[in-house]
């Protein structure tokens, strides 16, 4: 009869009436379902990419990624107090002082001072510290100060910004330009170095006037500072994609060199020191406009370089110029007894 309970307790009417169908899934299973799909998705991306793209994707380790930050006014400079071992054509250990140079802390004395400055050449590229010309030129003359603020991969450009930056600090006598005729002129021109931007100069009539800064952060400042996140292929892509379409684009200006030179000099003067240069290969272009602003300068090129990772100088290379730079600073007795720099 309808109405009568069946067997399970139930009556036959709302049986047939009621809605009968499979148990209904948590709301935090379908979650975790799909957070599972998702995390399966993005290792199998990363997989893919790491497959792929592994060229392609690969992060620039070299000394400015280990032992560099992000500068506004210069781009990239030292880490102070940073230690690391770096491999190019050798490994080398680099080791920066209090002030984020490679080299001594500097303790003041009344003793003459002379200031170098340049790029790798300078910083020691494939060069033990105590290899450098600097480091040799110091010990043969205990009796003067040898201050070597290189920075690997600066342009003129960013050597001039550096020395008006500390040249108060150490008050050199003289300021010893090394131009670096291989990538210099290149490096002028230009607002992207190595995948870092940095400052530049534009002539105009006759003058320079200083652009780009603050230094835009660039991709390979992104990821100096979020190391851990490197370990990702897809954050890569993610992160190389949205800095292709936000930075801003590379430049390739007319070349400030020379005027860059003429006023670093007249800096130099200004505060009563010397300034003089030398060239790593002397070029038409570079002998030219040293001769016509009548800038004393030594020609440093020699054969003994490492073959690959930028023809840096070997230590027996260091040595040659080390020689050559004592005899030229000798014979011009440029640091002779003399007053003080302002």
């Amino acid at each position: 009869m309808n109405g009568e309970p069946d067997s399970s307790g139930k009556s036959l009417e709302s049986s047939k009436s009621g809605k009968i169908g499979p148990p209904q899934t948590p709301l935090r299973a379908k979650l975790l379902l799909l957070l599972a799909s998702v995390a399966f998705a993005l290792a199998l991306a990363e997989v893919g990419l790491r497959i792929a793209f592994h060229n392609t994707l690969a992060l620039v380790q070299d000394e400015r990624s280990l032992v560099y930050r992000y500068d506004p006014l210069l781009g990239w400079f030292p880490v102070a107090a940073r230690s690391n071992r770096f491999v190019g054509s050798r490994p080398i250990t680099v080791v920066n002082n209090s002030r984020g140079f490679r080299g001594p802390e500097y303790a003041p004395n009344d003793k003459p001072g002379i200031m170098f400055l340049g790029d790798s050449f300078v910083w020691g590229f494939d060069a033990e510290a105590v290899e450098r010309f600097t480091d040799r030129l110091q010990a043969k003359h205990p009796e003067w100060n040898v201050y070597n603020v290189g920075v690997s991969g600066y342009g003129t450009d960013q050597e001039f910004l550096l020395l008006q930056r500390c040249f108060d600090s150490f008050k050199p006598h003289v300021v010893f330009l090394v131009l670096s005729s291989e990538t210099d002129e290149a490096d002028n021109r230009a607002n992207v170095l190595y995948g870092y931007y940095k400052p530049y100069y534009l002539v105009e009539q006759n003058n320079l006037r200083l652009q780009g800064v603050p230094v835009p952060r660039g991709e390979r400042v992104f990821w100096a500072e979020h190391g851990p996140l490197s370990h990702s292929f897809l954050a890569r892509l993610v992160i190389r994609s949205y800095f292709k379409v936000t930075s801003p684009p590379a430049l390739h200006n007319p070349s400030p060199t020379g005027l860059i030179i003429r006023d670093m000099r007249q800096y130099v003067e200004s505060h009563g020191a010397t300034f003089v240069m030398g060239v790593t290969s002397g070029t038409p272009t570079s002998d030219q406009v040293l001769s016509h602003f009548k800038i004393p300068f030594v020609d440093l090129n020699t054969p003994l370089r490492y073959p690959e990772k930028g023809n840096h100088w070997t230590p027996e290379g260091n040595k040659f110029v080390c020689d050559k730079i004592e005899e030229f600073l000798l014979k011009g007795n440029y640091l002779g007894n003399g007053p003080a720099p302002r």
